[in-house]
């Protein structure tokens, strides 16, 4: 969180010498934009940023994800705020309402991250926000889902048809690597190392006794059999060794930094191309993301046609 809290505190201090805001310093009235009939401030694109932080912070984002869109903010935080505001101003128009219980159960999601509810007003505080800038920057996002959902995503379809296609014209896509099928066991050193080494060597010899792979895992492994891996899943060296074996072929014990394993290879699975059924869920998902992306940008088009957009210089 400290990191998170740096990196707010960076694009706040930019904001004086790069971007849209060095621009604001030169206008009297610290006008930046004009959107229809708001004006947008310095102040307002500030608030925007210090916002946004807050709500990625107290959602409990990922460090790496809120620097990804806090770096972004710094350079598109005016493109980003604007097309905001166009499409709130949509909602708006077309009568999209947020009830308040929708707002409190998203608050209380929230909350119920932290330890307690002081602990939860405190990481606020220390972001410069408060619940009622948590609620009001829910309400838009909300606002915002809702008048999409309406008025893009009800509107994208994907039929079967579709999804055949794109399998047929990436069916390479969709090649599944070489796989095995091994049964396995694996001894672990939380114990005592040379104690695990000694029941490895045990279980080897076992089965170049002829006794059963898995009577001898039951006696041995202390974890279940690994099934079915594909080439690529595994370290190297252990990769090398399983991918080198033969049909019921059992592997000399094979050192971890945290175990020892025995394979034995039950089969092996050449690379293929899946099976339309297997992957029709994934192509269904990618057609459909596709499209939606393409009508988004298309709508929000047109809203910022019929708009008045003025980037004060």
């Amino acid at each position: 969180m400290d990191r998170l809290i740096k990196v707010f505190f960076v694009v706040i201090l930019m904001a004086g010498t790069t971007g849209v805001p060095a621009r604001a310093q030169n206008v009297e009235d610290g006008i930046i934009a004009v959107v229809n009939d708001e004006v947008i401030t310095f102040k307002d694109l500030q608030d925007y940023i210090r916002q946004t932080f807050a709500s990625l912070s107290a959602q409990g984002l990922p460090d790496d994800q809120a620097r990804e869109i806090m770096a972004d903010l710094q350079t598109n935080g005016l493109k980003q705020l604007i097309e905001d505001k166009l499409i709130l101003s949509r909602a708006n128009a077309i009568g999209i309402e947020v009830r308040d219980r929708l707002v409190d159960q998203r608050v209380d999601e929230i909350k119920a991250k932290y330890a307690s509810d002081q602990v939860f007003m405190d990481a606020l505080v220390r972001n410069g926000a408060t619940v009622t800038d948590l609620r009001d920057k829910i309400l838009d996002q909300l606002k915002i889902k809702f008048v999409i959902d309406h008025e893009v995503k009800s509107r994208v379809f994907v039929n079967p048809q579709e999804v055949t296609d794109f399998y047929e014209q990436n069916k390479e896509s969709f090649k599944k690597s070489r796989r095995v099928n091994l049964d396995s066991i694996y001894v672990t050193f939380i114990a005592d190392k040379e104690a695990a080494r000694a029941r490895a060597r045990e279980a080897l010899a076992g089965l170049k006794e002829g006794k059963d792979f898995e009577e001898v895992a039951k006696q041995y492994s202390d974890s279940s059999s690994i099934g079915v891996v594909e080439e690529g899943q595994f370290l190297p060296d252990i990769e090398k060794v399983v991918f080198s074996l033969t049909q019921n072929q059992v592997s000399d014990p094979v050192e971890t930094d945290k175990g020892i394993f025995i394979f034995k290879l039950k089969g092996e699975i050449p690379a293929q191309v899946a099976e339309l059924r297997e992957v029709k869920s994934q192509i269904y998902d990618l057609v459909y993301r596709k499209k939606f992306q393409g009508r988004f940008e298309q709508w929000l088009g047109k809203l910022q046609k019929k708009a008045y957009v003025e980037i004060k210089q």
